[in-house]
């Protein structure tokens, strides 16, 4: 993209005007109309300056004052004691644009396996720690039999399940399922899941059989 000191001295250039010609046109001294040739506005004192001369020499070339000065806009700022710099040197470093870079992507990499590392002994440990999971599907509380009892549940693959004392077996996922003979009148149906660690949870389910 051009800057403003390329477009008016290309202009100039172009309508075969000299510095001289200018500053008998614009009564602008020619040493500042180098200095915006060269973009070099650091030997202007004041913005408003700047902007007036930058105005006054596009005009004194058929150039749209108001496009050069969008153009001057879009290079250069005035801080805060009211000279010209180039946007770069004050734009806050708070409004830099996100750029993802390779040390990113390497810490990104790290932290997902210090999460995942994490999660999995963390698991392990609760789980050798804790009580077994144990969900019963059959029978629930209160419910009424002719004789044979169905008793169906889940648990953790590598816990071993008792009911009412007896040890049976489950399958790879967990489930179980097991019918008991109960004697007539209310009883209680006792399911216990035991892992590794001698950790237990029991569930004592009121039946009745007829």
């Amino acid at each position: 993209m051009r800057t403003v000191g390329e477009i008016l001295s290309e202009k100039r250039k172009e309508l075969n005007l000299s510095l001289e010609d200018i500053e008998k046109e614009t009564k602008i001294r020619q040493k500042y109309l180098e200095a915006i040739e060269k973009n070099n506005f650091q030997q202007i004192e004041e913005s408003t300056i700047v902007k007036g001369f930058i105005r006054n020499y596009a005009l004194s070339l058929g150039l749209s004052a108001e496009n050069v000065l969008a153009v001057f806009r879009r290079d250069f700022r005035e801080n805060e004691k009211g000279q010209v710099i180039p946007r770069g040197m004050v734009e806050p470093l708070g409004e830099k644009s996100f750029c993802w870079t390779p040390k990113m992507t390497f810490i990104f990499f790290v932290s997902f396996l210090i999460i995942g590392f994490t999660y999995f002994f963390v698991r392990q440990y609760v789980g050798f720690s804790s009580a077994p999971e144990l969900e019963v599907f059959s029978p629930v509380e209160g419910q009424v039999f002719e004789e044979k009892i169905e008793v169906r549940g889940k648990t953790h693959p590598e816990a071993s399940v008792k009911i009412d004392g007896t040890l049976i077996s489950i399958s790879e996922d967990g489930s179980f399922k097991e019918e008991v003979t109960l004697p007539r009148g209310e009883n209680f149906v006792t399911v216990e899941a035991v892992n590794r660690q001698g950790k237990k949870r029991t569930f004592n389910i009121k039946v009745k059989v007829e």
